[in-house]
């Protein structure tokens, strides 16, 4: 089973359902690609994956696609920050400040720019990362605001060393999901994979 996927969804979408998938199939061999939403499709669409995950959306005839999770951008900031729990940010607010961002090519990046951008101000990233446990990290220790996805920081909203930056317009809900061809005869694995994933175990 050959799987592509940005970081981001492999640590925080994956990595728990592939152990459960894997106890139950132990003999079905598993190999991941990583690498960002348009790199992930182009490898699925040239026959070097078998599925591919990746942010929403993505159009193509040839593929089936099917949505995973609804997931939430926002910005979060550490203990040197807490003064502003209560604030409330607008956009431009938002816009001066030097965040800590995902890299340019990123679909979650682009998504966030394209918002804000649409609302006539553009966000300046002091710090470009690939993974978005580092934005996390960075944020934890006071490097600057980082720009997440919510869904996939709760260890760190719960635990009080990050809070969410109130925002007086939140960044509109996305997805993440999958896609696989259209045109091709689904393996056993991919079978497996399949039924697994529609029985929403985790």
């Amino acid at each position: 089973l050959k799987i592509a996927a940005s970081d981001t969804i492999s640590a925080h979408y994956l990595s728990p359902r592939l152990e459960k998938f894997h106890k139950m199939y132990p003999n079905i061999k598993i190999q991941i690609v990583n690498r960002v939403t348009s790199e992930s499709v182009d490898l699925l669409k040239r026959g070097k994956v078998d599925i591919a995950f990746g942010n929403l959306p993505f159009e193509d005839d040839t593929l089936e696609i099917k949505k995973c999770m609804t997931v939430h951008d926002t910005f979060v900031a550490g203990s040197d920050f807490f003064t502003e729990k209560e604030r409330v940010f607008s956009r431009a607010d938002i816009s001066k400040f030097q965040l800590i961002m995902l890299e340019k090519k990123s679909n979650s990046r682009k998504y966030v720019d394209n918002v804000f951008l649409e609302s006539g101000h553009k966000l300046n990233a002091c710090i470009e990362l690939g993974a978005h446990e580092v934005l996390l990290h960075l944020a934890k220790i006071n490097l600057g605001i980082s720009c997440v996805i919510k869904e996939f920081s709760e260890d760190y909203l719960n635990d009080g060393s990050l809070f969410e930056l109130k925002q007086k317009s939140p960044i509109a809900a996305r997805a993440i999901g999958f896609c696989y061809s259209k045109n091709l005869l689904l393996t056993p694995a991919m079978k497996a994979f399949m039924k697994f994933l529609d029985s929403d175990v985790c």
